[in-house]
């Protein structure tokens, strides 16, 4: 089953990608940031988790390839780039649903949209 694509999770992949800088957080190697794709740590289908900065990473399609079929080198990446203590909140956060954790979605956009302007330094 294909996840719709919403006007958040398209302006949020965008942010990630360009604070990456263009290069895979994983190899380090430049793609630019159109080159590099969105990889989530917990799945986007848990949408307490699926805007997290500390589980999305700007990744090489390799690289995303890789973590996405192979669980312990991804856990072995997630360790790399977080304390346990983070990962552990993200792992509590990603077993709510919205209910318990509710998201502004459209709130949420705007401050994306906003933080790419300034990435882009665009007033």
């Amino acid at each position: 089953m294909k996840l719709k694509i919403s006007n958040l999770d398209k302006a949020f992949s965008e942010y990630v990608r360009l604070c990456s800088g263009g290069y895979c957080k994983r190899c380090k190697k430049y793609c630019g940031a159109k080159g590099l794709q969105s990889a989530h740590m917990f799945g986007r289908i848990r949408h307490t988790t699926r805007w997290n900065e500390k589980n999305v990473y700007a990744l090489c399609p390799s690289c995303h390839y890789e973590l996405d079929t192979n669980p312990i080198k991804k856990t072995s990446f997630l360790y790399e780039v977080l304390s346990k203590e983070e990962i552990k909140e993200l792992e509590d956060l990603s077993r709510k649903t919205i209910k318990d954790e509710p998201i502004d979605k459209e709130s949420l956009l705007e401050e994306y949209k906003n933080k790419i302007k300034l990435l882009r330094g665009v007033r």
